[in-house]
Order: C-alpha cells, then sequence, then structure tokens
C-alpha cells in the first residue's frame, strides 16, 4: 500500500468539512444573561437563541426562549459585527425583529427572513455598508460567520441591553464525523506502515 501524508489526508479532510458546512445551513447558538452584556447587568434573566444561517437560500431563522427579565422588554435584534466583549451597533430591524415578543418578561419566537429584504435590516446598518440591502447582508452573513454578532434584549430597566449572547457556531455532526474519520484513518495508515 502506498503511503499517504498524514497532512495530506488532514488538509482534504478540512477541505471536505468547509465544503460540507456551506452546503445548506449553518447553526449559531448563545445563552442570553446580563453577565454578557458589556458592560454586564445584574438581571436574573436568561434565555437561548440559536439563529440557522443558510447563506445559499439567503434566509436566516432565530428561535429565542427567554424568560425572568426585570421589566417588559422594548427591543431584540441582532447587532453587529464587533467582537466578543465590545458593543456594536443594530444590524436588524428596530425597535425589534418583526414579530418578536414585546411588552413582556418571559417569551419565544421563532421566525426565518430574507436576507433579502430590506426590512429584516436597521437602514443605518444598510447606509454603513455601500447603501445596498446586498452589502448589508454580505456584511451580516460575514459577521455571523466569523462570530462577531450577538443577540440581545433590551428593557427600560436596562435600556442598553438586560441581556445577550455572542452567536457562536455549533459544530455540524457530519464535519465531526468526517473529520473523526480522517484522523482514526491517520491512525490506521501509521499502523500499517509499519
Amino acid at each position: 500500500m502506498k503511503y499517504l501524508s498524514p497532512a495530506l489526508v488532514l488538509t482534504a479532510a478540512l477541505m471536505l468539512q468547509t465544503q460540507t458546512a456551506y452546503a445548506g445551513s449553518i447553526t449559531f447558538m448563545g445563552n442570553l444573561s446580563g453577565a454578557n452584556e458589556v458592560p454586564p447587568t445584574s438581571s436574573l434573566g436568561t434565555g437561548v437563541v440559536t439563529v440557522m444561517l443558510d447563506p445559499v437560500a439567503q434566509t436566516l431563522e432565530e428561535k429565542v426562549t427567554f424568560s425572568n427579565l426585570t421589566t417588559p422588554d422594548s427591543m431584540a435584534h441582532i447587532h453587529c459585527c464587533a467582537p466578543l466583549g465590545t458593543n456594536v451597533g443594530v444590524a436588524t430591524a428596530l425597535p425589534a425583529l418583526p414579530g418578536f415578543p414585546l411588552g413582556v418578561q418571559s417569551g419565544t419566537f421563532d421566525q426565518t427572513f430574507s436576507l433579502t429584504d430590506a426590512a429584516f435590516y436597521n437602514p443605518a446598518f444598510v447606509t454603513a455598508n455601500g447603501g445596498t440591502v446586498a452589502g448589508a447582508e454580505a456584511t451580516l452573513v460575514a459577521g455571523i460567520e466569523a462570530e462577531r454578532a450577538y443577540f440581545n434584549i433590551h428593557t427600560p430597566t436596562n435600556p442598553g441591553g438586560e441581556i445577550r449572547s455572542q452567536l457562536f457556531q455549533v459544530p455540524e455532526p457530519a464535519s465531526l464525523i468526517l473529520l473523526g474519520s480522517a484522523l482514526f484513518g491517520l491512525g490506521l495508515m501509521r499502523r500499517r506502515r509499519r
């Protein structure tokens, strides 16, 4: 049997992993809390946000569950694009994503949005990104993929944001299996070579 370089096999596996990841939607998640705000709040509010980004279909699905806010919420949206631990402007619609439950201290939300719809974006975000929806879409997609976006829920008690979370990519099972198989294969090749 011919010897294959472990580096070559690993590189091929990583290339396949990247191609697989962009074949459909990419999932991002985060735990909403006051401790994630900048500066942190003392809110006992909690929540979970899941964002499914599909750059091919040009859609973004958001699922949010939250509870125990200090006062009823007044805004909820995605901010982009800045590294973890910093504040940045609102990328999506103001005061909240269309259909997000406002005026409540607990709630759930599940909505899919077209990334090509101007109503999905904060007009200032569109202006700051070339003045076009296509420019805003490209910036938001790149920001989410680079984990430089966060979801934030605001209340009158905490107008700068009561609970928030950075959006972190969730590894997809297919990529993990592929990478595991590649690494397992490297071990097999080394044993056969001896």
